[in-house]
């Protein structure tokens, strides 16, 4: 066992004998339902998408959205996890091991962070993965509370210092991909501009 894993297993229960002392708050809503959210944006027009049941079950969502949008001739996917209270086995998971058992293979990975305006930088992670005769470009990350993070273990983190410090734990993933159709720099180009218009607007949905 590494030294990183003992810290995180000595705060898992350094937090359960805390939970014990002091009351949890119950789960935090999102600040606007994602039913709000708009479809037509800045020439983005986007259709629903629905989780089967089993990825619902295995999940266990407080709320999510599944959406693509297209514009001319771009075309993006958000996926958003959200999560009022991880406790009693409601927690996020991560990507890296959801894609590959969904049939996606790992090309490359990498994080690094973007400017949006009105929010400051964003940290995330980078990735490109393929399926059979396809290639798509991934960015996601954890969201907690207004920090953006890129780290599985950093994300546990937080989440031990949310509980103490606020008594709440809730959490957003969101992935944004797009895919290959002609270079790997057109695809993240086509995310990065999505994420321009409408992080923006997220903003007013998640809670601080």
């Amino acid at each position: 066992m590494n030294r990183r894993l003992l810290i995180v297993s000595a705060l898992t229960a350094v937090l359960a004998a805390y939970l014990m002392i002091f009351p949890f708050q119950d789960s935090v809503p999102l600040r606007k339902a994602f039913t709000e959210f708009p479809f037509g944006y800045k020439g983005w027009s986007g259709n629903p998408g629905v989780l089967d049941d089993r990825s619902a079950e295995i999940l266990k969502l407080s709320e999510y959205m599944l959406r693509g949008y297209s514009r001319d001739k771009d075309n993006v996917s958000i996926y958003i996890g959200y999560y009022g209270s991880q406790r009693g086995g409601s927690q996020i998971h991560s990507p890296k091991l959801c894609l590959p058992a969904s049939g996606w293979a790992k090309v490359s990975e990498g994080t690094r962070s973007m400017d949006i305006d009105g929010l400051g930088k964003i940290n995330l992670v980078q990735a490109v993965y393929q399926k059979e005769d396809r290639k798509e470009v991934f960015v996601y990350w954890y969201q907690m509370k207004g920090a953006y993070i890129t780290d599985e273990y950093a994300l546990r983190l937080h989440r031990f210092l949310n509980s103490v410090k606020y008594r709440r734990n809730d959490a957003a993933f969101v992935r944004l991909s797009a895919p290959v159709n002609g270079t790997v720099e057109d695809a993240v180009s086509t995310i990065e501009g999505f994420m321009k218009d409408f992080l923006p607007v997220l903003k007013d949905y998640l809670p601080e």
